[in-house]
């Protein structure tokens, strides 16, 4: 089975720089994207989100619906973002198994890990590597 792309915060950023194409999923919660940030040109579809966090049974769906007019939507690059690249893995692989053939991950996500002090953006991810995002 094909295995989901690891990628660090600077190299997707170089390549959704490169590729417009790519299709950059945000699949934090929606309390998260609006009031912590995200990535700039990140489209959100939460992979789990409250109140219930269970996973959301039409993720791969709202993924499709976002390719319906691409010519070839199962082999479109699709990179993946969350807050620390757990959640992110987990959706990466819920897509290969429904047939997308492109699909990568941001490995520290956009908060990246927890450090002594149990505090995100002080070791890694998208925010600790100064990329483009905004809070709203």
């Amino acid at each position: 089975m094909k295995k989901v792309i690891e990628l660090t915060p600077k190299q997707a950023n170089i390549r959704i720089q490169q590729n417009n194409a790519i299709l950059f999923l945000d699949v934090r919660s929606c309390v998260e994207y609006k009031f912590v940030g995200h990535a700039i040109g990140s489209i959100l579809v939460p992979w789990m989100d409250e109140p219930e966090w269970e996973i959301n049974p039409r993720f791969c769906h709202a993924v499709s619906a976002l390719l319906v007019d691409r010519y070839d939507p199962l082999n479109t690059e699709i990179i993946l973002i969350c807050r620390s690249g757990n959640r992110s893995l987990d959706a990466g692989n819920a897509l290969l198994k429904k047939g997308f053939k492109n699909v990568a991950h941001i490995t520290t996500g956009f908060e990246g890990r927890l450090d002594a002090l149990k505090q995100r953006s002080n070791f890694d991810g998208w925010c600790y590597d100064d990329l483009p995002w905004e809070q709203c």
